[in-house]
C-alpha cells in the first residue's frame, strides 16, 4: 500500500518505495529499503540540507531515474553502506554529488549525471577493496581542489566507453593497496592528477583519455599501468611510479608529460610497444634505481629519450620499429647499464655511460650517433652498423653470426676480434663504404672479411690503425655488377699486416669469378676474373659435367659468356640475370631457352603421319578390296563356301536373301573391268603429350592437330588404284611450365597409288605442307617481356607400305594381314625473329633456318572382319605395329637480338625411338555406292601418349 507521504510498505522483498517530490530533505527508512525516484520526480532540499539522507542503521538501497539537489549540501548521503544506481540528475551544490560514509557501489549509467562541489562521488571509508564505481555518464566536481571519484578504502573505479569523470583538482583519487581503475572514456583532473592510487593498476584502453594539467597518473605505492589511449600531465609527469611497478604503452597509445614522459623508480619496467609514443619536454623515460625499458615505438625528449640514474642495474633493450629522439644515458657512469639491440632498426641519437652493448639481431642494426661504452660490445647475431662513432674501453667482439660494419669509427682499447663464423665489411651490408678501426683487429679461425666490389673500380674497405692479423679468416666477396676483365682491389689497409687470409670466394652470383688475394706490409688486395655464367651453375663431382644444371641451362650461360666476350658488356636485362641468387639462374636460364619454337617440329610431323594415314588407308572405302578372283575369299567366308556371303545351315528372312540374291555360291566367274571413280572427304585430328627430359632439360610438351581432307580414286585396273587429296586444317602447341605457347594454319596436298598382286599388295603416297605459325612466349627474368613470332614453314613426307592378307578360318574367317612400312617428313624451317608486343627486347631471340628429315619405320599386322546386314557389309578393322623412330630429338639454333655472338642449340621435348601403335576402326558399306568409316588410333612410348581419330565418307560410282 501507498503513504500519503510517498512511503511505500512492500510485503514483498523485491518492491521499491517510490520516493516522491518534495523541497525537504527525504530521509530513508529501513522498513522501506529499497528505494526509487521516478522519471520525472524533483527532489530538492532546503538550504545547508542534504536531499536524500540515510542513517548508519542499514546499507541502503536507491535508484534515480529523476533529479536530486542537495541545496548548499550532497544530493545523496548514506551513512552506512549504500547502493546508488543513478539514471538521472544528482546534484550536491556545495558539498558532494553522492557521499557514502560507509562505502559501497555506485553505478552512473549513460546520460546520468552526478554533480558535486568537493566531489562528485566520494566514499569516506568502505571494506577495504570493495568499493566500486561504474559509470557510462557524468560525474563531476567543479571546485579548483575538488575530486570527480574519491575511494578512501581502496576498490575500483570503471569508465566506460563515453563516460565522462572530470574534478577541479583530480580525476579519480583511491587511497589504500589494490586499486583498480579502468577507463575507456575521459578522465580528468584540472590542476593536478587525472588518476592518483595508493597502490594497484591502472588500464587506459584504446579511445580512453587520463590527463591533468600537472600529472596523468600517479602510483604512490608500487603499481601497474597500461595505455591503449592518451596519458597526459600538462606539466610535469605524464605517468608517475613512486614506488616502482611497471608501464605498459599499447600499439596507439600516447603518454605526454610537460618534463618527463614517463618516471619510475625502484626495480620498475617500462615498455612501450610497436606503434606506442611516450614523450616528455625534458626526459622521454626517467627510470631510477634498478629498471628496465623496452622500446619498439617512439621514445622522445628534449635532451633525453631514456635516462637512468643510480647503480642500477639498467637495462635498455631496443626492439624493431625502436626510435629515440635524445640522447639515452645512463647518469652513473659506475653503474651497471646494459644496452640490447634486437630485431632491425637504426638509432641516430647518442648512447653515454653504457657499460655492455649486445646485439642479438635478425637483420641490421645502425647506429648513427656517438656512442660510448664503457665495457664490451659483442655482435651475437645480425650486423651492427656503425655510421657514427662507437668507442669501448675493453674489446668489440663479432661472435657467429654477427657481423661488424658501417662507414663509422670504432675505437677500443683491447681490440676488435672477429670469431669463428663472424664477420666485418667496411659499409653498411650490400653497399660500398669505409670502416675505420682505430686500434687492433684480429681474424679468428673461421671468420670472415666480407667486401663488395664493383666494375667501376670502388670497393668496400676496412683500414686498421694499428694492427691487422689475418691468419685464419676468409674473404667473402659480392660483385655489384658484371665484369667484363680482370680488376684488383684494395678491401683492408693497416698499420701492420700479420699473416694471410686463407681463401677468398664469391657469394651467390656470376658477376665474377676466380677470386684471389695478395698482401704487402701494409694492404690486402683482390683480384677477379670478368664474370661467367656457366662457371657458377650447381655442378656434379660424380659426373664431371653440370647435374643440378641441365644441358640447355649450360648452353645458354655458355652463349651469353660468349656474347659478353665478344661485346666486352652485356645489356641491362642480363646484368638483372647475373644478378640472380646462384639456385634461381637454372630456372631462369630455362626461361630464356626460347624451348616453345621446338614445339613446332612434333606438330608437323604429327600433322603429316596423319594425312598420309587418311590418304593410305588400306581398307577405307574399299581400297583393300579384291578386285579378281586371286585375290581369295574376304574375311567374312564360312568355311568350305567359296563366297563369305553363303551360308547353308540357316532359315533366311526375305530382308536377308534379298541382300545375298547377288552373291555366288560358287566361286564368281571371272568379271570383265570396269572404270570406276570415287570422292571421299575425311576429318581428321588429335592430340599428343610428350614428357621432357630431366638430363636436356627439356620440358614436357602438349600438341593438338585438327584437318579435314577431300579427295578422289581412280581405279585403273582390277589390281591399281590413284588417287589425289587436299586437306586444311591447324594446330597449336604449349610447353609446360608456362615456356610459350604457338599455333599454325595448315594447307596439305598429296598423291598416292596401290597396287595388288593376288593377297598382296604395295602402296606410296608423297604430301606436302605448308604453315603459317604463330609463338608466343613471357620472360620475368628483368620485368615483363611478351615475345611473338611469326613466319612460314613447308614441309615433304612420303610413305611406302607393303603387306600380304590371308583369311583364317576362326570365327567365320578373319582377314590378317602382316606388313612393313616406311616414312619420311622432312620439315624446312626458314630463319625468323621475335618481336616484343610488351617490354624490352633483351631476351627476344632470332632462330636460324633449319631441315630437320624425321624417318620411320613400321612392322604390324593389320585385321579385319566383315558382317552383312540388311542394305550392306559391315566391317570391323584393326592394327598393331612396332615403330622405330630414327630421329626423335627436336632441337633448334638461336641467338640473342640483343647480344650478339650469343648463340646456343636448346632441345626440346624427344620423341621415343621405339613406340606402339594401335588402330581400331568401323566400316559400312551400302549398296547404293556410299560408304562410311570411323577410326580411332593411339601412339604409346615411355614418354609419348598420342590419340587420333578420322572419319571419312565415300561415293563411288
Amino acid at each position: 500500500m501507498v503513504l500519503a507521504l510517498g512511503v511505500s510498505l512492500s510485503s514483498a522483498a523485491s518492491a521499491q518505495t517510490v520516493i516522491p517530490s518534495g523541497n525537504t530533505t527525504y530521509n530513508l527508512n529501513p522498513a522501506n529499503n529499497p528505494f526509487l525516484i521516478n522519471s520525472g520526480t524533483t527532489r530538492t532540499s532546503a538550504v545547508f540540507y542534504d536531499a536524500i539522507y540515510g542513517s548508519n542503521a542499514t546499507p541502503w538501497t536507491l535508484t534515480n531515474n529523476g533529479s536530486v539537489t542537495g541545496n548548499q549540501s550532497s544530493g545523496v548521503h548514506l551513512q552506512s553502506q549504500g547502493t546508488v544506481t543513478n539514471a538521472g540528475s544528482i546534484t550536491g551544490t556545495n558539498n558532494f554529488g553522492i557521499y557514502l560514509q560507509g562505502g559501497g557501489i555506485v553505478t552512473n549509467r549513460a546520460g546520468g549525471v552526478i554533480r558535486g562541489w568537493y566531489g562528485g562521488v566520494y566514499f569516506y571509508r568502505g571494506p577495504l577493496g570493495a568499493d566500486t564505481v561504474t559509470n557510462a555518464g557524468t560525474i563531476t566536481a567543479t571546485n579548483p581542489n575538488s575530486i570527480g571519484v574519491f575511494l578512501g578504502g581502496g576498490g575500483s573505479v570503471t569508465n566506460q566507453a563515453g563516460g565522462v569523470i572530470n574534478g577541479g583538482n583530480v580525476g579519480v583519487s583511491v587511497v589504500g593497496n589494490g586499486a583498480t581503475v579502468t577507463n575507456a572514456g575521459t578522465i580528468t583532473g584540472g590542476n593536478q592528477i587525472g588518476v592518483v592510487l595508493g597502490s594497484g593498476t591502472v588500464t587506459n584502453q584504446a579511445g580512453g583519455v587520463i590527463s591533468a594539467n600537472y600529472r596523468g597518473v600517479v602510483i604512490t605505492g608500487r603499481g601497474t599501468v597500461t595505455n591503449a589511449g592518451s596519458i597526459t600531465g600538462t606539466n610535469n609527469f605524464g605517468i608517475y611510479l613512486q614506488s616502482g611497478g611497471s608501464v605498459t604503452n599499447q600499439a596507439g597509445g600516447v603518454i605526454r608529460g610537460g618534463n618527463i614522459g614517463v618516471y619510475s623508480s625502484f626495480g620498475s619496467s617500462a615498455t612501450n610497444q610497436a606503434g606506442g609514443v611516450i614523450s616528455g619536454g625534458n626526459i622521454g623515460v626517467y627510470s631510477r634505481g634498478p629498471g628496465t625499458v623496452t622500446n619498439a615505438g617512439t621514445i622522445t625528449g628534449g635532451t633525453n629519450s631514456v635516462r637512468f640514474e643510480g647503480n642500477g642495474p639498467h637495462t635498455l633493450i631496443l626492439q624493431t620499429g625502436s626510435v629515440l629522439n635524445g640522447t639515452a644515458s645512463s647518469t652513473t657512469p659506475a653503474a651497471t647499464s646494459a644496452l640490447i639491440l634486437q630485431g632491425t632498426g637504426t638509432a641516430n641519437n647518442n648512447f653515454i655511460n653504457f657499460n655492455t652493448l649486445d646485439v642479438q639481431a635478425s637483420g641490421t642494426w645502425t647506429l648513427g650517433g656517438a656512442s660510448t661504452i664503457g665495457g664490451t660490445v659483442t655482435v651475437e647475431s645480425g650486423v651492427l652498423a656503425v655510421t657514427g662513432s662507437l668507442s669501448s674501453t675493453n674489446t668489440l667482439t663479432a661472435n657467429a653470426g654477427g657481423t661488424l660494419g658501417g662507414t663509422g669509427t670504432l675505437a677500443t682499447t683491447n681490440g676488435v676480434f672477429i670469431n669463428a663464423g663472424g664477420a666485418v665489411q667496411g659499409g653498411v651490408p650490400g653497399t660500398i663504404g669505409a670502416l675505420q678501426v682505430n686500434g687492433n683487429l684480429t681474424f679468428n679461425s673461421g671468420s670472415f672479411l666480407a667486401t663488395v666490389i664493383t666494375p667501376s673500380g670502388t670497393n668496400s674497405l676496412v683500414k686498421v690503425g694499428n694492427a691487422a692479423t689475418l691468419t685464419g679468416g676468409t674473404v667473402q666477396v659480392t660483385a655489384s655488377s658484371l665484369f667484363t676483365h680482370t680488376q684488383t682491389f684494395t678491401i683492408l689497409t693497416a698499420n701492420t699486416i700479420n699473416g694471410a687470409f686463407s681463401s677468398a670466394s664469391l657469394v651467390g652470383t656470376a658477376f665474377a669469378r676466380n677470386p684471389r688475394l695478395a698482401e704487402d706490409a701494409h694492404d690486402v688486395f683482390l683480384t677477379v676474373d670478368s664474370g661467367s655464367f656457366a662457371a657458377v651453375l650447381p655442378t656434379s663431382a660424380t659426373l664431371n659435367q653440370v647435374n643440378s644444371a641441365t644441358l640447355n641451362q649450360v648452353n645458354i650461360a655458355k652463349a651469353i659468356d660468349n656474347g659478353l666476350a665478344s661485346s666486352g658488356m652485356l645489356p641491362a636485362g642480363f646484368l638483372a640475370l647475373g644478378n640472380l641468387p646462384v639456385t634461381n639462374l637454372p630456372n631462369a636460364l630455362t626461361q630464356l631457352s626460347g624451348e616453345n619454337a621446338t614445339g613446332n617440329q612434333q606438330t608437323t610431323f604429327g600433322a603429316m603421319t596423319q594425312f598420309l594415314g587418311t590418304l593410305l588407308d588400306p581398307f577405307v572405302g574399299g581400297r583393300g578390296e579384291a578386285s579378281s578372283p586371286a585375290s581369295g575369299a574376304t574375311g567374312f567366308a564360312e568355311e568350305g563356301e567359296a563366297s563369305a556371303y553363303a551360308a547353308d545351315s540357316k532359315k533366311r528372312s526375305k530382308s536377308e536373301r534379298d541382300a545375298y540374291a547377288a552373291v555366288y555360291t560358287k566361286a564368281l566367274p571371272t568379271a570383265s573391268f570396269e572404270q570406276r571413280w570415287s570422292v571421299w572427304a575425311a576429318g581428321f585430328g588429335g592430340s599428343q603429350t610428350t614428357d621432357g627430359n630431366t638430363t636436356l632439360g627439356s620440358n614436357g610438351a602438349t600438341s593438338r592437330i585438327y584437318g579435314t581432307a577431300v579427295g578422289a580414286d581412280y581405279r585403273f585396273s582390277p589390281y591399281t588404284i590413284a588417287g589425289f587429296a587436299l586437306a586444311g586444317g591447324g594446330t597449336n602447341f604449349s610447353v609446360a611450365n608456362a615456356l610459350g605457347t604457338g599455333r599454325s594454319d595448315l594447307f596439305q596436298a598429296g598423291a598416292y597409288v596401290r597396287h595388288t598382286v593376288g593377297p598382296a599388295y604395295i602402296s606410296g603416297a608423297l604430301a606436302y605442307g605448308w604453315q603459317d605459325i604463330t609463338t608466343d612466349r613471357t620472360v620475368t627474368v628483368a620485368g615483363l617481356d611478351r615475345l611473338h613470332a611469326e613466319f612460314n614453314a613447308n614441309a615433304f613426307s612420303g610413305r611406302v607400305e607393303s603387306g600380304y592378307r590371308f583369311v583364317t578360318p576362326w570365327t567365320g574367317g578373319i582377314g590378317l594381314t602382316p606388313y612393313a612400312a616406311g616414312q619420311f617428313t622432312t620439315f624446312d624451317l626458314p630463319a625468323y625473329a621475335e618481336s616484343v608486343l610488351a617490354g624490352t627486347n633483351a631476351f627476344a631471340l632470332a632462330y636460324g633456318s633449319k631441315s630437320v628429315t624425321d624417318s620411320r619405320s613400321e612392322l604390324g599386322l593389320r585385321t579385319d572382319k566383315s558382317f552383312a546386314m540388311q542394305s550392306g557389309v559391315l566391317t570391323l578393322r584393326g592394327r598393331l605395329a612396332w615403330a622405330h623412330d630414327y630421329n626423335p630429338d627436336r632441337t633448334i639454333a638461336a641467338t640473342f637480338q640483343a647480344l650478339p655472338g650469343a648463340s646456343f642449340v636448346v632441345g626440346g621435348a624427344a620423341q621415343a625411338g621405339d613406340s606402339a601403335l594401335t588402330t581400331a576402326s568401323a566400316e559400312m558399306k551400302w549398296i547404293n555406292g556410299w560408304s562410311a568409316a570411323a577410326t580411332f588410333e593411339g601412339e604409346f612410348s615411355n614418354v609419348t601418349r598420342s590419340y587420333a581419330g578420322k572419319g571419312v565418307v565415300r561415293y563411288t560410282w
